[in-house]
């Protein structure tokens, strides 16, 4: 149920502390399905003598569900706007997640040990800050229908999206082949996690924007856009003028992947107000919107990857990317001003 901390957040940001426990709860018990294909899975490699599959599958079936469970204890640190309590966790947690996989790289070298290092470390981060929110805040256990449905109207919104983000790396290495997928990947890495800490800092601000009436937020919308425009530009700028230093430190066999790196870095302008739009969308329960914008938003992309990503590989991929980011952007403001001239 990946839409529910979404909700469980907008419900907190509300007042409704009560909710964390309940969605908790909820979202264990349809997560044992996740563990239930994972371990038939596992049981199917195990039946093809593919045992690092089946083993790293069998930790996941057993660690997922808990974990991808009891992390909404962040969604409820940022509704209560206790930012730096939730930065402390996360810090703590990457910190913890780090000396695992560092260990795990040093014990042995089997994949499967990445995956056993990385699900406890995540699991027992979450376990413990789970707990630990609980024991600073001591919420009441609050049953919330319109949350959870919310959740549920979320999560199928979101569902298409990671099935389109793979689309590009198929069409590449199909028609392009493995070499030109590896080139692909690894400019898209770093310009990847910029562009999802970009949206994370816009999160900072969700629980305000659930407490303002929409007539107060178009009073700065286009302001909030342009601002978010400009610091795009700003980390855009930065990252072309120091990624061919990373890449000579980090990547120096894969140098020919800076020049797609830069070009891909543009997305970092439009990280922002895509995100702050979306979250207004998120915390005013604007579901009809989110539907239309992310049908047509991903039903160019695919028609774009596929037509673009053959003709002219990479750089068709990238053009795609950086066209659609756009659209979006540009599908997003209209829909907003449509749909809060009618709320208001």
């Amino acid at each position: 149920l990946s839409g529910m901390n979404a909700a469980v957040l907008q419900a907190v940001a509300s007042g409704n502390e009560g909710i964390l426990k309940s969605s908790v709860k909820y979202q264990i018990k349809w997560n044992t399905i996740m563990a239930i294909v994972l371990f038939g899975c596992a049981g199917y490699y195990f039946w093809n003598n593919n045992y690092t599959f089946a083993v790293s599958l069998m930790i996941l079936g057993a660690t997922s569900p808990l974990t991808n469970a009891l992390n909404t204890y962040g969604a409820f640190l940022i509704g209560k706007k206790k930012f730096k309590l939730d930065s402390l966790f996360s810090s703590f947690s990457i910190l913890v997640y780090s000396l695992g996989m560092i260990a795990a790289v040093l014990i042995s070298k089997e994949v499967w040990w990445l995956i056993l290092a990385y699900s406890l470390t995540t699991l027992g981060t979450n376990i413990f800050f789970y707990f630990k929110t609980l024991r600073i805040y001591n919420p009441p256990e609050t049953e919330s229908p319109e949350t959870i449905k919310y959740g549920w109207q979320l999560t199928f919104i979101g569902f298409i999206s990671p099935i389109v983000g793979q689309i590009d790396k198929i069409i590449l290495n199909h028609f392009w082949g493995p070499a030109e997928l590896a080139v692909y990947f690894l400019a898209r890495a770093i310009p990847d996690r910029i562009y999802l800490y970009i949206k994370e800092l816009v999160s900072v601000g969700l629980p305000k924007l659930a407490e303002r009436k929409i007539e107060d937020i178009n009073v700065v919308f286009y302001k909030r856009i342009l601002q978010g425009l400009t610091i795009g530009i700003l980390v855009a700028g930065l990252y072309i003028l120091v990624s061919p230093l990373l890449f000579k430190y980090l990547l120096p066999k894969y140098s020919e992947s800076v020049y797609y790196s830069q070009i891909l870095s543009l997305i970092f302008i439009f990280a922002a107000p895509v995100r702050y739009i979306g979250s207004l969308f998120a915390i005013k329960k604007m579901v009809r919107p989110v539907v239309i914008v992310n049908l047509i938003a991903n039903t160019f992309k695919i028609i774009s990857y596929v037509v673009l990503g053959i003709w002219s590989g990479i750089m068709g991929l990238i053009i795609t990317e950086l066209i659609f980011q756009a659209v979006g952007l540009g599908i997003s403001i209209t829909f907003w001003k449509l749909e809060s001239s009618k709320s208001s």
